[in-house]
């Protein structure tokens, strides 16, 4: 009688280990794949998200328990050979590091952003060229600073001042031989100041003064 009780309670301890050994196994075999999440229901690991219904990749990257780390790539749908957008968030502080591409790979821009808005300098290029084409300054995702257009052969096409998204201050525009075209001044947003007009040889054409967008008629 107590050797048949022994026995069962070995078989019972034995069972018990077995299914715990599962339970183990299977959490590390579950572990291993990706778009995990950690015991506060956080994404934890790498993570790749499809577009719904199908087998492309909308974006990959991985968490640490909830936290971005690291690159996060991003694609077009229609077009995985190359991400349209790469954010990498291992800048040592709370803004993130961007950069747009075409679908060939090139980049078409790049800059920082800051709680998912534009921030500091961004740079765009000229089309299948490291040419730079344009420089921005933003602040909290609006435009906050000069505002600088180049041409091919690398002379500025523009320069405008921006404050809060609106023009404001200076404002230079040039032919592609480097002469200045349109020397005017804004205040939120309207011509106001004096304004002087050159044609490409540099030659004086116009000028004026305008007052919140209104020019201010010669009393002369």
């Amino acid at each position: 009688m107590n050797v048949s009780l022994n026995l069962k309670k070995i078989n019972i301890s034995k069972l018990a280990i077995v299914t715990i050994l599962l339970f183990f196994f299977q959490g590390l075999i579950a572990q291993e794949g990706p778009n995990q999440k950690d015991a506060q229901g956080k994404r934890d690991g790498l993570w790749k998200v499809n577009f719904p219904g199908t087998n492309q990749t909308k974006f990959e990257g991985v968490f640490n328990h909830g936290k971005e780390t690291g690159k996060f790539k991003f694609y077009k749908q229609g077009y995985d050979q190359h991400p349209s957008a790469i954010m990498d968030f291992e800048t040592g502080s709370d803004s993130v590091a961007v950069k747009y591409y075409t679908q060939k790979g090139e980049v078409i821009s790049e800059g920082m952003m800051l709680n998912k808005k534009r921030a500091g300098k961004w740079t765009i290029y000229h089309h299948e060229s490291d040419q730079i084409m344009m420089s921005e300054f933003y602040k909290d995702g609006k435009l906050d600073g000069p505002q600088t257009t180049y041409f091919k052969n690398g002379k500025i096409g523009e320069k405008t001042n921006y404050k809060n998204d609106i023009k404001n201050g200076k404002s230079q525009i040039y032919a592609d031989n480097g002469q200045l075209l349109q020397d005017l001044n804004y205040k939120n947003g309207e011509l106001d100041g004096h304004q002087t007009y050159y044609n490409p040889a540099g030659e004086w054409v116009a000028e004026g003064d305008y007052d919140n967008g209104r020019r201010i008629e010669d009393q002369n």
